[in-house]
């Protein structure tokens, strides 16, 4: 029982040192327990079974994503526990020399351990409970589902995985503590705030030859990760690796460097206290440039997942309506192993008489339909844009303009002699090169004995029907009189409007159209029904996904390294006050002293993070042109919301630093 009195009277003493760490752990174990009780969220919603199918795969990522999680947070446990047990080493001394046992601190220790791991938890999970309500909100906005009125919600199966992962992170941190105990000698812990940590600064000359070789590394990857695109997917691991080996050896070298590069200019290094200061910081950097580096790492993989996940998720909800402007759409054509173009023998299903053969009236259910054909020529038709040969598909102008019609858009006008490009597909990259072929002298093509050309205001990107439209990368509108009995048909393509946005339309449609097996005659077809409900759906499936996977992720490295440099300068103030003391007692007053801790700490901040943005930047480039190939999607708009949750959180963390170390300075060197 003296042993738990004596812990809690520590706990309480040293609650300035135990703050961050302490919130820290709290906030992890909130974020893990709110990802984890997504399971139980879809008890209260009135989920569709496609929906419930939908969250059930996203709780299987969330739990799969939590081992990995677990992993990184009983790091940073074991990580601030080892700095929290150095600035205590002396106080160790203390005890062993009034006769006390190393077991018993260890014990000590393990009491202590368990109270802030208790205390944890219990916040934790008070405010990860708070926290989940708003997320099953959240969860049934992104899934499209109707939240009905409130209720309480814990998820028992959360609370028992966050206290099993959480549990071994402690039990870890226990057995490092009592090793760390039983290692240690008298003499190491009573002058243990006097001594740094062991380093072996390298040469100064040796220092600047790895810094610029790191920036070689560096702008060597960030070449091969522009170049993914055309290289293929092996050049993402070479050019990961080189950042990597990069990061490191740029913070390794970094020290001598930076030295080195200031005191070439005298009045800047020995301008107020930044002697004291750029010495202190490369001695800090020289003794952590490891744990730096995953740092600064940790900060890009949580600038890029936060700033990519969140604008493609946020794009895939925002291109819904042009994937989707009709209420469905029912296509017939050729399975997809059938040859490519088809034999002049196949001629189309039209695919209202065929309904009304089978008894279907769509009258009954639809405000609007119309059947869209579309042709294929032969192969020798062929547009070459940017050198590669792109086989298009043909549709009438007539179709074309009533598809319009039914979206509410202004008709295109052709002359007899011209033709339009219709591309819904391929983003902003695609449309501009199709404008630029557009321009060419190239752009014409020979139809029925007619030449025919184009030009840039006859390239549009509409949707003629509800699906992702991946299969239709490219469509040729021409005059209806270019398009003979005989040109072989590839699809036929049915859009409806329903009567109005009831539900009951959405089931007599699918009731009505999904499996009809049309007979083509010679050759088999597939139909296939798609609406806009199901989109939504399937969209909704993966933007909840890649929203809860990249804020997860996100937010669990960048409070991990946020947390990792805020202990770390806090234990580098305590180490440092020796140091601070003998400049009181050259004359140096308060005021400078807080300058040069505040510089110390924004410097040992900024670096880390400025080298992220860089990392970052360059990962969302790629990010950001692969979005732009597959949908309409602005990844950089996103960017700006990652900025402000990097100014809260690591800005926070900033300042919860500086106030911390100000306090430890105040307490020892007024004692």
């Amino acid at each position: 029982m003296n042993l738990f009195k004596i812990a809690l009277r520590n706990v309480k003493k040293s609650m300035s040192d135990y703050a961050i760490y302490f919130l820290t752990l709290t906030f992890g174990i909130c974020i893990f327990y709110v990802f984890n009780s997504l399971d139980a969220q879809r008890e209260v919603m009135g989920l569709s079974s496609q929906q419930m199918q939908a969250l059930k795969y996203i709780n299987q990522i969330m739990g799969t994503l939590s081992v990995f999680v677990s992993a990184i947070l009983g790091f940073l446990i074991i990580y601030a526990n080892r700095f929290l047990i150095k600035r205590r080493k002396r106080e160790f001394g203390i005890y062993l020399t009034l006769g006390m046992q190393k077991k018993t601190i260890s014990g000590i220790l393990i009491a202590e351990t368990l109270q802030i791991g208790l205390a944890s938890l219990l916040c934790g999970f008070a405010l990860g409970i708070f926290l989940s309500q708003l997320m099953a909100t959240l969860t049934a906005k992104l899934l499209g589902a109707q939240f009905p009125d409130f209720h309480f919600i814990l998820s028992t199966g959360a609370l028992v995985k966050t206290c099993l992962y959480f549990g071994l992170a402690f039990l870890s941190t226990l057995l490092f503590n009592v090793v760390a105990i039983h290692k240690q000698k008298l003499i190491d812990l009573i002058y243990a705030d006097r001594k740094n940590e062991w380093n072996k600064m390298p040469r100064q000359g040796l220092s600047v030859t790895l810094f610029l070789f790191s920036v070689l590394l560096l702008i060597f990857s960030y070449l091969g990760i522009q170049n993914i695109l055309p290289l293929g997917p092996n050049a993402l691991g070479t050019a990961t690796m080189l950042c990597v080996a990069g990061t490191f050896l740029f913070f390794f070298s970094l020290s001598g460097f930076f030295l080195r590069l200031v005191q070439q200019n005298k009045r800047i290094y020995f301008k107020h206290l930044n002697l004291f200061v750029l010495r202190q910081i490369s001695s800090k950097i020289n003794t952590t440039y490891v744990s730096i580096t995953m740092v600064c790492l940790m900060l890009a993989i949580s600038i890029s997942t936060f700033s990519a996940g969140m604008g493609i998720s946020g794009g895939i909800t925002e291109s819904l309506n042009s994937a989707a402007p009709f209420d469905a759409s029912l296509s017939v054509s050729v399975p997809t192993d059938a040859p490519t173009w088809i034999p002049a023998e196949y001629p189309g299903i039209n695919i209202v008489s065929r309904l009304e053969k089978k008894g279907v009236d769509l009258h009954q259910f639809a405000r609007e339909f119309h059947a869209i054909r579309y042709y294929g020529l032969p192969d020798t038709l062929k547009l070459k844009i940017k050198g590669s040969d792109t086989i298009p598909l043909f549709v009438k102008l007539s179709d074309y303009n009533t598809a319009l019609a039914m979206q509410k858009i202004a008709p295109l006008k052709l002359d007899a002699h011209e033709f339009a490009l219709n591309a819904n597909v391929g983003g902003k990259l695609w449309q501009k090169t199709l404008t630029e072929y557009a321009g060419t002298v190239q752009a014409q093509i020979k139809l029925n004995k007619t030449l025919l050309h184009t030009k840039p205001e006859l390239v549009r990107a509409h949707t003629l029907a509800v699906s992702t439209g991946f299969a239709k990368k490219l469509i040729v509108v021409v005059p209806d009189k270019l398009i003979a009995k005989h040109t072989p048909a590839l699809e036929d393509v049915l859009i409806i409007n329903y009567l109005d946005e009831s539900p009951r339309y959405e089931k007599a449609c699918v009731d009505a159209l999904a499996h009809l097996n049309f007979d083509s005659g010679k050759m088999k077809s597939m139909d296939v029904l798609t609406t806009r409900t199901q989109l939504r759906e399937r969209s909704n499936t993966t933007t909840a996904t890649l929203a809860y996977l990249t804020i997860y992720l996100g937010i669990v490295f960048l409070i991990t390294a946020a947390a990792v440099l805020a202990i770390s300068q806090l234990s580098e103030t305590s180490d440092a006050i020796v140091r601070y003391r003998l400049l009181r007692k050259i004359g140096t007053d308060d005021r400078m002293i807080r300058q040069a801790l505040f510089r110390q700490i924004l410097i040992m901040f900024a670096v880390p993070l400025l080298l992220a943005l860089v990392h970052a930047m360059v990962a969302l480039s790629v990010a950001s042109r692969m979005a732009q190939l597959l949908a309409r999607i602005a990844i950089w708009q996103s960017a700006l919301v990652t900025g402000g949750v990097i100014v809260v959180v690591y800005g926070g963390y900033f300042l919860a630093t500086y106030i911390g170390s100000k306090n430890i300075l105040r307490k020892s060197m007024s004692g």
